[in-house]
């Protein structure tokens, strides 16, 4: 069984991507971690559930965050700063 982190999993490619490879693994624990600051995003959680996929709200950027979801097999990269202005 594989545990998969996919971190910016509530935004659009980070939630499309973990409800795909739920739909493909079925037996496989996806977890999608974001902090939500994307406004919008958080819309993406009730898909998210509905699909057998757990969200954590954290972020990438603290350390305890990444931590807290516990030992994982594969980590899917998907966050980014929204804004370009800020980014």
């Amino acid at each position: 069984m594989k545990k998969v982190l996919i971190t910016g999993g509530a935004g659009f490619v980070g939630a499309s991507l973990a409800i795909s490879l739920k739909q493909d693994h079925p037996s496989w624990t996806i977890i999608s971690l974001d902090n939500l600051h994307r406004r919008g995003s958080e819309l993406n959680i009730p898909r998210l559930r509905e699909n057998g996929i757990q969200f954590v709200h954290g972020d990438v950027r603290i350390r305890e965050d990444i931590e807290g979801v516990g030992a994982f097999d594969l980590l899917i990269e998907c966050s980014a700063e929204p804004s370009v202005l800020a980014g």
